[in-house]
């Protein structure tokens, strides 16, 4: 697959899985929109962001060792 497609195939997977995403939080955490990205302090959204980097590791590292441990098998 050229990288042209790639990106736009990744691309149009992004924006739809991200828009469920995000209105699936505003669901889930600001029905009544009194919430909201906009509204929380600048150091609740860093550490908002730093769980999700602690999630990412996590898969990452499992997704790692899938991979180490099957090119083991070989």
């Amino acid at each position: 697959m050229k990288d042209e497609l790639l990106m736009e195939n990744a691309l149009e997977q992004f924006q739809h899985l991200a828009r469920q995403k995000f209105m699936a939080g505003i669901i889930e955490h600001n029905l009544d929109g009194t919430k909201g990205l906009d509204r929380m302090p600048l150091l609740e959204k860093v550490d908002a962001c730093k769980e999700e980097v602690m999630d990412l590791w996590f898969y990452l590292y499992a997704i790692e060792q899938k991979l180490l441990n099957f090119k083991g098998e070989d």
